[in-house]
């Protein structure tokens, strides 16, 4: 009797699985492209549909904290537009040779230079200017 009730459940089992399946030729058919289930136009990234927020930015549970009060930014002089090209000592006077640009300038310390900047000191390894709009001092490396 069981080994029946066995047999007879398998029977059953197997009919409905062959119920289920789809004839292969349908499986074969293919759409034009026209046809298609699916709007590929979807699967672009639009701006819109992007989060509002950064998934991976860090989260804190905490209080927020305090807003500090935003130091300003100290103005800072432009770099130094000037190339050293040598210097010329007649006399016992100094003057140093300074290339900026297509423009050449040969300056002793204490002048200025096109009211800009100032050479203040001359040294074997720098020269030191003023920006004079801003009063800040800058150091030109001499490369040996």
């Amino acid at each position: 009797m069981r080994i029946a009730f066995f047999i007879l459940s398998l029977a059953l089992l197997a009919g409905v699985v062959v119920g289920r399946e789809k004839p292969m030729e349908n499986l074969v058919t293919r759409k034009p492209p026209s046809e298609l289930d699916f709007d590929i136009s979807r699967l672009e990234k639009r701006e819109t549909e992007m989060p509002a927020t950064d998934p991976f930015a860090r989260r804190s549970f905490g209080a927020p904290p305090a807003e500090q009060a935003a130091a300003p930014a100290r103005a800072e002089a432009p770099p130094l537009p000037f190339r050293y090209m040598g210097k010329v000592i007649e006399d016992g006077k100094t003057e140093i040779l300074l290339l900026r640009g297509a423009d050449h300038f040969s300056v002793a310390a204490g002048q200025k230079i096109d009211g800009e900047y100032r050479l203040d000191k001359v040294s074997a390894s720098a020269l030191t200017f003023t920006y004079l709009p801003m009063k800040q001092k800058q150091t030109l490396e001499l490369i040996p």
